[in-house]
């Protein structure tokens, strides 16, 4: 099963820190992917985000954005 990630422009991903999990509250870790645009260099690329929760019996262990609150 796939977790749909949130698109960020580079510049603001950079902003993006940990958050509190949707699902049970604690502190979940950021993760950030740089999109491959097939050589297409633009000055702020995409990132495609997702947060995951450290508990491992939580449902927001397998990643989750933000935007699904």
């Amino acid at each position: 099963m796939s977790t749909l990630r949130t698109i960020y422009p580079q510049s603001e991903a950079r902003r993006l820190r940990d958050q509190p999990c949707i699902h049970c509250g604690k502190l979940s870790r950021i993760d950030r992917k740089l999109l491959n645009d097939m050589g297409d260099s633009k000055p702020d690329p995409d990132v495609s985000v997702l947060w995951y929760c450290p508990n491992n019996l939580c449902k927001g262990h397998d990643g989750f954005s933000i935007e699904s609150q």
